[in-house]
């Protein structure tokens, strides 16, 4: 008998509302296209997750979901790169915190993940 499948395989949908949000452009003079990161920290029911979205579409930068906003994956028409699950009885804010500091990136920056 299989362990059922984690809440982070590709199977499971973000959905629910946006209760942390960073969302930074970045630029590069040697970079054709800016860079945008978004970080969100998404609550449902059952816990929280946090989505990180990376990229260099323009026309996507104006339409990215913001704090406040309710959201189905399904129908965000971007996907996430990084996401992770935390029930909500091990949720912290440490928990954000710490996503911040892995997967926030940037251009050229030192005090942030560069690329």
């Amino acid at each position: 008998m299989r362990a059922p499948a984690p809440a982070t395989t590709a199977r499971s949908r973000v959905v629910g509302k946006i209760i942390e949000a960073v969302v930074k452009t970045s630029v590069d003079a040697g970079r054709p296209l800016p860079l945008i990161c978004a970080l969100y920290a998404i609550e449902n029911t059952e816990g929280i997750w946090l989505c990180a979205y990376y990229g260099a579409n323009r026309s996507v930068f104006d339409y990215l979901p913001q704090k406040g906003a309710e959201v189905d994956e399904a129908k965000l028409g971007i996907a996430f790169l990084h996401r992770a699950f935390i029930p909500n009885d091990l949720y912290e804010p440490s928990n954000w915190e710490q996503f911040k500091m892995e997967r926030f990136m940037s251009y050229g920056s030192h005090s942030e993940r560069a690329l």
